[in-house]
């Protein structure tokens, strides 16, 4: 007799149900994809228990006859696709005929629904484990009602490994969230134990919508962006490179009105935005993309988020030269690269610059020169009170370009231009370390890079990397106090996404042990009535909603990592920014506090802060230096 045998239909609904239904969330995921290509314009998501008890998903669609309500719990039954082209030129969110069967065998279902052909007949159906146990009519109501109850019922190992009710709540706000981004035109009301967490107004204005996600002032700043060429059409918001987040989570990709990610895009975006964005940053997004069902496939993965393109490259260049388009109307000048100067004849950028006087008395002859304090003390104040109209753009021109200009012209020579990080790696285990304090400076290029002449050579500074080493290293070796504090005169108010409050909850007794005492706020803000010292106050409230985003997205940090992560945030921020004219007294100084630094080669990003030039470079790159078999020089 043979072994192998056909599945029983319980059994083969609940191995699909594994794939398709992991948590509360991948149910309210399928139901309400049904709803909305079911033609509804108001979705309502109510949950008892965050949906592990109970899921609710009411609709104003097209609803079911009682034909239909029947054959919607059988395996691979749907209204969607009938043939094999059909895959081709997928127009809906579900397709696949598995979503009710499989929910079916892991829960008790009941759906009520009127087919709006036959408004005054409303019917009913009872299943439970894949099991039909009622049905009959109904009261008729336009539109569709599903009861989910007792999810994973009779598989309690599944149970089990749920997590805690407000995590799957927040998997369920995600979800919910996305798609109102996807769908601006659908109102999506989402519940939980009889109170309304999340509401979308349904008007069509994505703007709007992005407001009732985040918060008004940010939607209110986020930039419009709209292009089409043949084969696709891109419409959405992003935001400028001052507004950004640690995390990708917060760039929404919407394919013909279907949440997905995307590995890719997220990187065209990245590439797009080049150098204004800071390292570790990333900007929020939405963008819709339309395009031919033909030049997507969306039947990749059984949860329908990941897609594969047709014509990819057509894609990425409409996104690129969009998104560059509509930054450089923010910012003349985003991303100029020193490569590139010679061939921007027609531009001539205006630098208001102002040179503050200001007395260092800091020479190589001064007798009493000032300490490093005075000195950071009085380069500060220099630059707050600079007049130069800064971008945060120009801020990410690092020292990176010069490198790759210089190798580019010199790919012959490139081992005696690539002079760090191993040899001065080398001299530091040798004790040989750069004397600042000899060094003669020079001049400064684009407001950048400062030039210091040494007796072998001259070394490139990046002015920005350098002060921003020496704040990292001034307040590691400040006390990390918590009970000294700074009062508010008016508490800090910090706004949060609503699917981020369970989270950010959690790590208040962490931020607390640092002194900063978060209090709720309303449903997704809290206030801050004090902070501790060794947070500057210009960066308040960035660097406390940083930390606390770290600290969900790194539940692991001990506090000195929390304290070392903050600091390298704080010292980048407040540190000089590129295409900032220094006077000499000022470039001098710090130049002068580099040698203080345990560390002056390396900025707190890893990246180096000076390069050295050798003369002996120099001479190759004019011919000074000459091969043997060259012909004799005669100068």
């Amino acid at each position: 007799m043979g072994k192998i045998k056909q599945m029983d239909e319980t059994l083969a609904n609940q191995i699909a149900a594994g794939e398709i239904v992991e948590r509360p969330a991948s149910v309210v995921k399928e139901l309400v994809e049904n709803s909305i290509d079911a033609g509804s314009t108001e979705i309502i998501i109510s949950l008892k228990e965050s949906g592990i008890q109970q899921i609710v998903v009411s609709d104003n669609g097209e609803g079911m006859d009682a034909t239909d309500l029947e054959m919607a719990f059988l395996p691979h039954a749907t209204s969607k696709i009938f043939r094999l082209a059909d895959l081709q030129r997928i127009n809906s969110l579900g397709f696949r005929g598995e979503a009710l069967a499989s929910i079916g065998s892991v829960a008790k279902v009941r759906i009520e629904s009127t087919y709006h052909e036959n408004p005054d007949q409303g019917n009913f159906i009872e299943v439970e484990g894949s099991t039909l146990v009622n049905k009959g009519v109904a009261k008729a109501k336009t539109g569709t009602t599903i009861v989910v109850n007792s999810l994973f019922y009779n598989t309690p190992a599944r149970l089990k490994h749920l997590t805690s009710t407000k995590n799957e709540l927040k998997h369920i706000l995600n979800f919910v969230q996305d798609t109102s981004l996807a769908n601006p035109t659908i109102r999506f009301q989402l519940n939980n134990n009889d109170q309304r967490i999340f509401l979308a107004y349904g008007n069509g204005d994505l703007r709007q919508t992005l407001a009732n996600v985040y918060q008004p002032q940010l939607a209110r700043d986020m930039l419009a962006i709209k292009n089409a060429d043949n084969d696709f059409s891109i419409e959405g918001f992003i935001s400028p490179p001052s507004i950004t987040r640690t995390s990708r989570y917060y760039i929404h990709w919407l394919v013909n009105e279907r949440p997905i990610r995307s590995n890719k895009l997220t990187q065209v975006l990245l590439n797009a935005y080049g150098k204004q964005l800071m390292i570790g940053r990333f900007p929020i997004v939405v963008i819709h993309i339309k395009l031919d069902p033909q030049l997507v496939d969306v039947n990749v993965h059984p949860n329908k988020q990941t897609v594969r393109f047709g014509k990819e490259e057509e894609l990425t260049k409409l996104l690129t030269e969009t998104i560059r388009t509509r930054l450089m109307e923010l910012n003349p000048v985003p991303n100029a690269d020193l490569t590139n100067l010679n061939r921007q004849s027609n531009y001539q950028p205006q630098v208001k610059t102002e040179v503050i006087p200001f007395d260092f008395n800091q020479t190589k002859q001064s007798s009493s020169p000032k300490s490093n304090q005075d000195i950071s003390q009085d380069l500060a104040r220099a630059l707050s009170n600079s007049m130069i109209n800064e971008n945060a753009s120009v801020a990410q021109q690092y020292k990176n370009e010069v490198d790759t200009t210089l190798n580019e012209l010199l790919t012959e020579n490139e081992s005696d231009i690539s002079e760090y990080p191993r040899r001065l790696e080398k001299e530091t285990s040798q004790e040989k370390r750069v004397d600042f304090r000899q060094l003669r400076y020079v001049g400064q290029i684009h407001g950048t890079y400062l030039i210091a002449e040494y007796e072998g050579g001259f070394y490139m500074i990046d002015q920005h990397a350098a002060q921003e080493k020496i704040r990292y290293e001034q307040m590691m070796a400040d006390e990390f106090g918590t009970d000294d504090q700074q009062q508010l005169l008016l508490p800090l108010i910090l706004n949060f996404r609503q699917s981020e409050i369970a989270e950010i909850e959690d790590t208040l007794p962490r931020l607390s042990k640092m002194g900063i005492d978060l209090q709720p706020f309303g449903p997704n803000s809290f206030q801050l009535e004090s902070y501790p010292n060794w947070i500057e106050a210009s960066q308040v409230e960035k660097l406390v909603s940083d930390m606390a985003d770290l600290l969900v997205e790194n539940p692991e940090l001990t506090i000195p990592q929390v304290k070392e992560k903050s600091i390298i945030m704080q010292s980048c921020r407040g540190a000089i920014k590129a295409n900032h004219y220094l006077d000499k007294t000022q470039a001098i100084a710090l130049i002068n506090q580099m040698a203080n630094l345990n560390d002056p080669y390396f900025c707190p990003h890893g990246r180096p802060v000076l390069v050295a030039i050798t003369t002996n470079t120099l001479e190759k790159l004019f011919k000074r230096i000459q091969d043997p078999h060259d012909t004799p020089s005669f100068f």
